[in-house]
């Protein structure tokens, strides 16, 4: 795998447990303590000896141990290259390692008898990953939300460690090929159809799926269950009117309402209607949440929410928290509690797939 660590940085510097060994046209310099690099034109120098005529890539690998780059550790190598005038770093790795830096950030540190859910976790994102690979590019995967969150082996634990090792090379499929995984915090008692979140056609294993057992929702004891938002009315139609003209492109007046006009079978949002002094518009999908954009406390928790007025205050009360498509984290961590494989787990989420040993 190759993690983009940095694009275009002014200066960097590199360091191992014990000592690293530097790369540049195939010669191999071991060198001790840290090793500065500056950008356009490149430059490197340790204390206060320069490298005669460096050249891109340059390779970094750690004599044992682990890799640093600026001051935080990663497993395997470190590599800068330039593409087109572009500074790329990159954290060459085996995916399994990867992984170790991935599943703590995305599913947190839990406790040993849930360890079914973190090897589901662990599944989702070594498919993801396998499925979302940049063959094209200069790296693979961006260490964000963008991608998935990768923090290298500071973030590690022995127990998500485990999870990973314990799942080595499994891979979700769905008619031979990875599967796109998606996954999320908190799904408020059913996940939902890929289609009602993004453009695109329906994924068969992306179905919306109840999230329950005997009427109890797996994810009920997630924080983001249940919240609420509360405005006065002047804050409220300031606010969508704002988000509005964000949204459209223009300023569209005054708000006089606001009303859900669909909802999908999850119960989310599909379609709102905003009637102003202009016209009435129409915003649909996820861009409802943007709709209700507060610049002090973000982007709506979820669309599954409905809005009640008493007074002069409006209420938005919703469940969940993500996008709702696909694996529903707190549901996972709720199923193992209960007894539950991580092949059960990921099979309840992506319905119809097969769990393959890839390597």
């Amino acid at each position: 795998m190759r993690i983009l660590l940095l694009k275009n940085p002014e200066k960097i510097v590199i360091a191992g447990d014990f000592g690293i060994v530097m790369e540049i046209d195939g010669r191999k310099t071991e060198l001790k303590g840290e090793v500065n690099l500056k950008f356009h034109p490149l430059v490197i120098w340790k204390g206060k000896k320069r490298v005669k005529n460096p050249r891109y890539p340059v390779r970094f690998s750690p004599i044992r141990g682990f890799v640093h780059l600026n001051g935080r550790a990663y497993r395997g190598e470190i590599v800068v290259k330039n593409v087109g005038g572009d500074v790329y770093v990159i954290n060459e790795v085996k995916m399994e390692d990867y992984l170790k830096g991935v599943v703590p950030l995305e599913m947190g540190y839990l406790r040993e008898d849930l360890i079914e859910a973190l090897k589901a976790q662990a599944v989702a994102a070594r498919t993801y990953a396998v499925a979302h690979i940049r063959r094209n590019m200069p790296y693979d995967m961006v260490p964000t939300v963008e991608d998935q969150v990768y923090g290298g082996v500071r973030v590690e634990s022995p127990l998500t460690n485990r999870a990973v090792e314990e799942t080595r090379g499994v891979v979700a499929v769905y008619r031979g090929k990875p599967i796109d995984a998606k996954y999320h915090s908190t799904c408020g008692g059913r996940t939902e159809d890929n289609e009602n979140v993004w453009n695109g056609k329906p994924v068969p294993y992306l179905r919306s799926v109840r999230d329950s057992k005997r009427g109890k929702p797996f994810c009920r004891f997630s924080p983001h269950f249940n919240w609420v938002r509360v405005y006065s009315k002047e804050e409220f139609f300031s606010l969508i009117r704002k988000n509005l003209s964000e949204i459209i492109g223009e300023d569209p007046g005054r708000v006089r309402w606001v009303r859900i006009r669909k909802r999908t079978r999850s119960g989310r949002i599909k379609e709102v209607e905003v009637a102003t002094a202009k016209k009435r518009y129409r915003i649909d999908k996820d861009r409802a949440r943007r709709l209700f954009r507060d610049p002090k406390r973000g982007s709506l928790k979820s669309t599954l929410f409905h809005i009640e007025t008493r007074g002069n205050k409006i209420y938005i009360k919703g469940r969940g928290f993500g996008h709702g498509v696909g694996m529903c984290q707190f549901g996972a961590m709720e199923m193992a509690r209960e007894g539950y494989s991580y092949k059960q787990i990921l099979k309840h989420y992506y319905r119809g797939i097969r769990l393959k040993k890839m390597w």
